[in-house]
C-alpha cells in the first residue's frame, strides 16, 4: 500500500479509502495510455455576416412553407435556395 494507512474494509473509512486508491490507479492507467489530444475544430472558420443570416431565415420559411404544403413545386424552390445558403456559407467560410 502506498499511502501507509490501513484499509479495514468494515467501516466506511476503510471502504472510503480503498474505493479512493482504485479510482486513482484507474485514472493514472487511463491517462497513461490515452493521453488528452488537443481537439482540432479546423482550419478556418466560418465569418457570419447579415447576408448569410437573411439566407438561413428565408431557407427556414421555405422548409415550413414546403412541409405544410408538400407539392414538389416548393420542395424544389427549397432545394435551389438550400444550394444557393450552401454556396454562399463555404465562400465565407473561404474568405475567412
Amino acid at each position: 500500500m502506498e499511502w501507509g494507512l490501513e484499509m479495514n474494509m468494515e467501516d466506511d473509512a476503510g471502504l472510503g479509502l480503498a474505493i479512493l486508491c482504485v479510482q486513482q490507479a484507474l485514472i493514472s492507467v487511463s491517462e497513461d495510455n490515452c493521453p488528452l489530444k488537443p481537439v482540432r475544430t479546423g482550419k478556418y472558420s466560418l465569418k457570419w455576416t447579415p447576408n448569410l443570416e437573411s439566407l438561413r431565415r428565408a431557407l427556414r420559411l421555405l422548409f415550413n412553407k414546403s412541409w405544410n404544403e408538400r407539392i414538389p413545386q416548393s420542395w424544389e424552390l427549397y432545394r435551389q435556395a438550400q444550394r444557393r445558403y450552401s454556396k454562399e456559407v463555404m465562400k465565407a467560410s473561404k474568405e475567412a
